[in-house]
């Protein structure tokens, strides 16, 4: 039988049990992409229909956001977070959290962020940036730097962008491409049209959705945002 087949043929067994409690302990780690992608469908179809409590155990977080209605992230024996994955997504608790939960991984910068003509303003050597006030109210509060972070798909290359940065490195992704922009010292991973044809060693200008960042202690990597 093929692998696909013996995990059907395990699940079978499983449920003819009728347990009140389902666990998967890495269920698909030994199959390949496309045989992955089919059988996260059957089983999350399979468990809806059932009704049967399930807890999944896995690396893989494609796989929990994708198949779970809330997750447990773990990081060295201790509980980082325990929520939907679109909160997991948008509104990380830690900074574990913010760069394990999505693909590619979220940027991080250290920052500081304090009041400026009314607002907010976020700096380092090479940027300065307004920060809306609901972002950088708790940040401009803590006594130093903090850490700053945004995914790539909140970082746009455009014209009128309020950054100069250099190509450093494209990855096609089909649909997108990966773009690796330097500015200064610091490296921004941006999500990009593919028919944008950016290139190595483009002078390009970026653009941050500054609604969209995230601020999070650098002593305890405590979210600044969702914590108390």
């Amino acid at each position: 039988m093929s692998g696909g087949q013996q995990q059907r043929v395990a699940l079978g067994r499983a449920l003819v049990k009728e347990p009140d409690v389902l666990l998967f302990d890495e269920p698909l780690s030994n199959l390949d992409a496309r045989l992955r992608l089919t059988m996260r469908g059957e089983i999350k179809h399979l468990q809806k229909n059932l009704g049967i409590t399930a807890i999944y155990v896995t690396h893989d977080q494609v796989e929990a956001m994708t198949m779970a209605d809330r997750i447990a992230v773990m990081s060295g024996g201790h509980l980082q977070a325990f929520d939907s994955p679109e909160e997991l997504y948008d509104r990380p608790k830690t900074l574990f959290v913010a760069g394990f939960v999505g693909n590619p991984p979220m940027n991080f910068v250290d920052v500081e962020v304090s009041q400026s003509n009314g607002g907010f303003v976020v700096k380092t050597d090479s940027i300065s940036m307004d920060v809306p006030k609901e972002r950088g109210e708790k940040p401009a509060a803590y006594d130093g730097s903090v850490i700053l972070g945004i995914r790539p798909e909140d970082v746009a290359i455009t014209p009128d962008g309020d950054v100069s940065g250099e190509v450093f490195i494209v990855e096609p992704l089909g649909r997108e491409n990966l773009i690796d922009v330097r500015v200064g010292s610091l490296s921004f991973l941006i999500l990009a049209p593919s028919e944008d044809g950016h290139k190595i060693g483009d002078n390009v200008k970026i653009k941050f959705d500054m609604d969209q960042v995230q601020f999070f202690d650098p002593q305890t990597e405590k979210s600044l945002l969702w914590t108390q």
